[in-house]
């Protein structure tokens, strides 16, 4: 990443993956993880992959990412298995010492989208923000509804399709459907969601301004926020 790449991630780097001289200190000082994290408590049982939905159908580990950090390991922020987990948190339910993989592999993400890697990961989450922002939230964004066909097949999106006429021959009203165009586009507009949509779109090059805004220190709640300034090694 070039300096001023990095001089514009100041704000995300200290509120959400402040710069710390391990990937444990980085993961129990982030903005995202609770203070009652177990990554030291951590016996390498294996309960967490036992239980972990991605690791029955990919190459996903939470136990081998849990101890790839704790051996500061940062190979593992290019590792394709860290997009497996789709946050189901059974890791965390299931941990007897109340460690928290999926809260982890949060953290690894950040550090690896902020240091330019694996952003067409996020091609699907940029499209759906864009979709919100024309259409409003009262309906299912495109790239959702594509998702959808390709799991349910044709007989959904015929399903949708006529929608309007089932709900009649039930006695349904119509849907309510909102405008909430403007609402959305302000809630996105406020959080710089356009800024880091352009920067993900250059493949991380270019001004990431609009990323300093969600956790900047004039944004952090100071009173309710016990991470507000992350301090490594203490």
């Amino acid at each position: 990443m070039r300096r001023d790449d990095q001089m514009m991630l100041i704000h995300v780097n200290e509120y959400d993956t402040p710069e710390c001289e391990t990937l444990a200190e980085t993961a129990k000082r982030s903005i995202r993880t609770p203070d009652s994290l177990g990554l030291d408590r951590c016996i390498q049982c294996g309960a967490c992959t036992a239980s972990c939905p991605a690791a029955r159908f990919t190459d996903y580990s939470p136990r081998q990412l849990v101890k790839r950090v704790l051996e500061n390991d940062r190979s593992v922020l290019e590792d394709e298995s860290i997009w497996s987990c789709f946050y189901c948190y059974s890791c965390n339910l299931r941990c007897p010492r109340n460690n928290s993989p999926v809260t982890i592999v949060q953290v690894l993400r950040q550090m690896a989208i902020n240091e330019g890697i694996g952003l067409e990961k996020l091609a699907y989450f940029v499209d759906v923000g864009e979709y919100l922002a024309e259409n409003g939230a009262s309906r299912i964004p495109g790239p959702g509804v594509r998702n959808m066909e390709k799991d349910l097949g044709g007989r959904w999106i015929e399903f949708k399709q006529n929608l309007d006429s089932i709900r009649a021959e039930l006695g349904l009203k119509p849907r309510d459907i909102r405008d909430t165009e403007s609402e959305v586009r302000a809630i996105l507009e406020g959080t710089g969601f356009f800024e880091r949509e352009k920067w993900i779109r250059s493949g991380g090059h270019g001004n990431i301004s609009g990323f300093s805004h969600p956790a900047s220190p004039e944004t952090v709640n100071h009173e309710t926020t016990s991470h507000e300034t992350p301090q490594c090694g203490v």
